[in-house]
């Protein structure tokens, strides 16, 4: 029984949605958010009550884009060696624009607002663009 429950909960935490808080209008990324950005080429951060990936591509261009999955709102994370944002859940892909590539996700990923500024700094607002 003890090892089906050791199981079970990590599995059961990995599929349960992030809390749904955090500041409003547009969001400066903390320190930490901006080192595990650099480090690990993402990060998911809580704004306006949103989850939203943030990410940067081979580029240097931030994207901002939603962390729940339009198909049945896991959360997604960003896949840089291949260029795509993967919901592990069913395997949906999508392309850095938030286009689905493939799997059951009927629209595509709501896109917000994402830059860095001069001083390093970086701004999200969940203001969603077209």
């Amino acid at each position: 029984m003890g090892w089906l429950a050791s199981v079970l909960y990590p599995v059961g935490r990995y599929l349960t949605p992030l809390p749904e808080t955090g500041p409003t209008g547009p969001v400066n990324l903390t320190r930490g958010e901006i080192g595990k950005l650099e480090q690990d080429g993402f990060v998911i951060v809580p704004v306006v009550g949103k989850r939203v990936l943030v990410l940067e591509d081979s580029e240097g261009d931030i994207r901002a884009l939603s962390a729940r999955c339009t198909h049945e709102g896991c959360t997604v994370q960003y896949v840089a060696d291949d260029s795509l944002i993967w919901c592990a859940c069913h395997n949906a892909k999508f392309d850095l624009e938030g286009g689905v590539i493939s799997g059951p996700p009927p629209k595509p990923l709501p896109r917000f607002y994402g830059e860095r500024r001069d001083d390093g700094s970086v701004v999200i607002n969940v203001v969603e663009q077209a």
